[in-house]
């Protein structure tokens, strides 16, 4: 599965404070990529979804709408944070020179979410208001989960900084000198390096490419279709002269 999907992401790089900036641009290009194992998290929300699922069909059909209501509730939430969690789409901008590539990325969270967090109270208020209603003698501990639910959503939502927190604005650099080996994944969309960084936990030269397994050690540079082979050619010139280059499937860690 292509990681990059096909549709063009306007250029960004004009609007990033880049740390380099006075050395001279040679290419700059911005992607948005799935960047994380999404395998891992459908699974886990098939996992507790189907059950869900099952038990309210459950409810509805011996006429309890208001059990049957909180399950289809409950399985909208665990949706939307399989969603959040393994499908959500990470913005990585480029910026190559003749020394380094420079990188700044984010988190593509759109500004209705955050704006959702913030309604999202009032729509449990609605909801316990017609529980409510629609039973009296309804416990009002049985309603007190969703109300906590609801405020501490309202607590986020109201944050002022929890939109930058939670965007994960990093930077990251790339000297071409320090690539030791790269793995090239055309199916991903994506060219996964070996840097000899400072704080390395394994040295560069041990990596195999060939073993999955060390691949949470590699540095994934990613790109669209058309974007593919600027990219390519700009990074195989950079590199040094028998720097090993392979094709193969890059494996993405599991918190990836």
């Amino acid at each position: 599965m292509r990681r990059t999907g096909w549709i063009k992401t306007l250029d960004l790089s004009g609007q990033m404070e880049w740390k380099y900036a006075a050395e001279p641009q040679v290419l700059a290009w911005t992607v948005k990529a799935i960047d994380r194992n999404i395998l891992i998290w459908l699974c886990l929300a098939g996992v507790i979804v189907v059950p869900m699922m099952i038990a309210s069909l459950v409810f509805y059909t011996k006429g309890d709408g208001l059990m049957a209501s909180g399950f289809l509730f409950s399985i909208t939430i665990i949706i939307f944070l399989t969603y959040k969690n393994g499908m959500e789409k990470t913005v990585f901008v480029y910026r190559a020179t003749e020394e380094r590539l420079e990188i700044c990325q984010w988190q593509d969270i759109p500004d209705m979410v955050f704006t959702f967090l913030k309604v999202f109270p009032f729509i449990v208020v609605g909801i316990i208001l017609m529980a409510l209603i629609s039973n009296p003698a309804l416990s009002i501990a049985a309603l007190a989960g969703p109300a906590l639910v609801g405020i501490l959503l309202a607590s986020v939502g109201g944050d002022s900084n929890y939109k930058a927190i939670y965007k994960r604005f990093r930077r990251d650099e790339v000297i071409w000198s320090e690539i030791r080996k790269a793995l090239l994944d055309e199916r991903k969309g994506l060219l996964a390096l070996s840097v000899d960084w400072e704080n390395r936990v394994m040295d560069p030269a041990e990596v195999d490419l060939a073993n999955k397994e060390h691949h949470i050690h590699l540095y994934p540079i990613y790109f669209r279709k058309d974007q593919e082979q600027a990219v390519l050619s700009l990074i195989k010139e950079k590199m040094a002269e028998g720097t090993s280059l392979m094709d193969g499937s890059y494996k993405y860690p599991f918190s990836g």
